[in-house]
């Protein structure tokens, strides 16, 4: 963590800055349509990729976000009205997707559920199954196809949530530990394929068409701008942050504290899942 904190974005994580340039590269984003997914793709434009791809299940959204990117950049869009858990689509999208404009170098997967909320002694199995399968089965999915269709080192941004690593929180039950899972999933990921970047980025508190959900069951957030997990999953994908791979990472922490620590951090199990008093301290 970094003793300051962010609530929007901020000169060092802009995506105009020339290190956080993304020309030539083809960027794909998972849950484009709109809320995070969205704003990252838009950030990402405005880096110069070379072409933005945007997957997600709404063919409408994915059209308007599609048209306000080339309203502002000359980066390529291309969409793709896929269901993240149906592999042969995603597969066909994706090779789509590396004839058109090349092999893929950033992948942000920010497509997820919000399963029904209450406490789990009472909600319905299968709406918890489903956000299981939507929010582990597809990210494995992606994660897996990815690996037949991207660049020689590629990079894997996995939004995750603070809730995996806080005390439980009312009615939330089956949202955070379907997304717990995804740790260690992407840990083991970064692990078995070296030449791939990855890592679990919790993109602030965003007031999203979830987070209106969740306000009904009377948990109100202070909210940070969208602009600053849009801005940071740029500068997260860059070179400056390489020595954070396999971390996961709080979009509000401030980076340059975070790259005045980087021997530190290199070779430390910092911002990884353990067992706090395991293996124990010897002496």
């Amino acid at each position: 963590m970094s003793q300051t904190n962010h609530n929007t974005t901020y000169a060092s994580i802009s995506p105009s800055r020339p290190e956080l340039s993304t020309s030539g590269k083809v960027v794909l984003v998972t849950g484009a349509g709109s809320g995070i997914g969205k704003a990252a793709a838009v950030s990402f434009a405005a880096s110069a990729a070379n072409a933005v791809v945007l997957l997600g299940r709404s063919e409408t959204k994915l059209k308007a976000a599609a048209d306000e990117i080339s309203g502002q950049s000359s980066t390529k869009v291309l969409i793709f009205a896929v269901d993240v858990l149906d592999a042969v689509a995603v597969k066909e999208a994706m090779a789509s997707v590396k004839a058109a404009v090349g092999a893929i170098d950033i992948l942000v997967h920010a497509a997820a559920i919000l399963p029904p909320l209450g406490p789990l002694a009472t909600t319905s199995v299968d709406g918890i199954w489903e956000a299981f399968e939507i929010n582990v089965k597809g990210t494995m999915i992606i994660a897996q196809t990815m690996l037949s269709y991207c660049s020689d080192k590629p990079v894997f941004v996995s939004l995750n949530t603070a809730g995996v690593i806080m005390g439980p929180l009312p009615n939330m039950g089956a949202y955070v530990s379907s997304k717990l899972p995804l740790v260690k999933l992407m840990e083991y990921f970064a692990a078995e394929n070296p030449s791939l970047r990855v890592m679990n980025v919790h993109p602030g508190l965003i007031k999203t068409d979830a987070a209106d959900i969740i306000e009904k069951t009377g948990l109100v957030f202070p909210y940070d701008d969208i602009s600053l997990p849009a801005d940071f999953i740029v500068w997260a994908a860059s070179e400056e942050a390489a020595f954070l791979k396999g971390k996961f990472i709080f979009a509000n922490w401030d980076v340059d504290e975070l790259k005045a620590r980087r021997e530190e951090l290199l070779n430390s199990p910092d911002f990884t899942m353990g067992l706090r008093g395991f293996p124990p301290a010897t002496a």
